[in-house]
């Protein structure tokens, strides 16, 4: 008699056990739609969808993808209709919770539509102020895309020290934005600011802060008429006396080090949050937060020619162009 009551109980569990793993198995899959403002190919595209697919690989989660192409298509008229076809998409797949990424998914799609709404919404990849959008809300958290000029000057200075921080960009509109963003959402300034139109004014500029600053920092080389690349290279190596710094991947055979935004850490956070919101969470709960990841690529042929020692651990995790 105990052995048929041990028997019963053993059968008894191994039912409950597979009841439960039966449910797990065929439990409905929870739905997320990414609304990427741009397309499949874009670097940067590519690595947030990466970290969106990974993270969410068995969640039992419905992982669908939306491209707007505003990358390749920018007339306002052609974005316009992108948002509503995105709108579209959301009200035909009815997410759970919508990944929305980079300023165009927000400024023609979840603004307009979603904010403040029932719908729960994570953004990546708004540039520099979310409050444009009317971000945060009850319903709208995620993290905003700053350029990460501490962290860069943090990385020179374990080379080199130094305080004094001088910039030469191209006079455009678009620098003058980026700057001024330093200065309201970073809280920094330079000691020393060049805007040049020529090849030729960004030379003599260059030139002048080898004595005037202890670190130069180029954003960038668009609107320098006559730019040439192999000129600016030879022209760098023969002249630089102070270590120096961006955070564009294009600029670095012109400077010492460069730490550019990680697009991997944009969809990580996103997958993460959203992932949370889907087991119970409140994006309320969630504040915003502010990229601090990078890929460090470091100017070795720079480095020897200045006569500089970059530190062992750097060179490790680094990329290393030999110029």
């Amino acid at each position: 008699m105990k052995a048929t009551m041990v028997f019963g109980v053993a059968i008894a569990g191994a039912v409950a056990v597979g009841a439960a793993l039966y449910f797990v198995n065929t439990q409905e899959p929870r739905r997320v739609l990414f609304i990427d403002s741009y397309h499949a190919g874009y670097e940067w595209s590519d690595g947030i969808t990466g970290a969106l697919e990974n993270l969410m690989a068995d969640q039992n989660v419905d992982l669908r993808i939306h491209r707007m192409d505003t990358k390749n298509n920018t007339s306002e008229e052609f974005k316009q209709r992108a948002g509503l076809l995105a709108r579209a998409a959301i009200e035909e797949f009815q997410p759970d919770v919508v990944i929305a990424t980079d300023d165009n998914a927000q400024k023609y799609v979840i603004s307009p539509y979603y904010r403040n709404s029932e719908l729960p919404v994570v953004f990546a990849g708004v540039n520099w102020d979310a409050s444009v959008y009317g971000y945060p809300t009850r319903n709208i958290t995620g993290m905003v895309e700053v350029s990460a000029v501490p962290e860069m000057l943090q990385l020179i200075r374990r080379i080199t020290p130094g305080q004094r921080v001088g910039s030469i960009n191209g006079n455009t509109e678009t620098y003058r934005k980026e700057s001024k963003n330093y200065s309201d959402v970073l809280g920094f300034t330079f000691d020393s600011e060049r805007l040049v139109s020529t090849f030729d004014e960004w030379k003599a500029a260059f030139l002048e802060m080898q004595n005037s600053v202890d670190i130069l920092y180029m954003y960038n080389n668009a609107g320098i008429a006559g730019w040439d690349d192999d000129e600016a290279r030879r022209f760098v190596l023969e002249h630089s006396r102070i270590p120096s710094g961006s955070v564009q991947p294009w600029m670095a055979p012109f400077v010492l080090v460069t730490f550019t935004k990680d697009p991997y850490e944009q969809g990580e956070h996103a997958a993460q949050v959203a992932l949370q919101i889907l087991d119970g969470a409140s994006p309320a709960d969630f504040p915003l937060v502010t990229n601090k990841r990078g890929e460090v690529l470091l100017n070795a042929g720079l480095a020897r020619r200045m006569g500089l020692t970059i530190p062992s651990d750097m060179l490790a995790s680094a990329s290393v162009l030999t110029n």
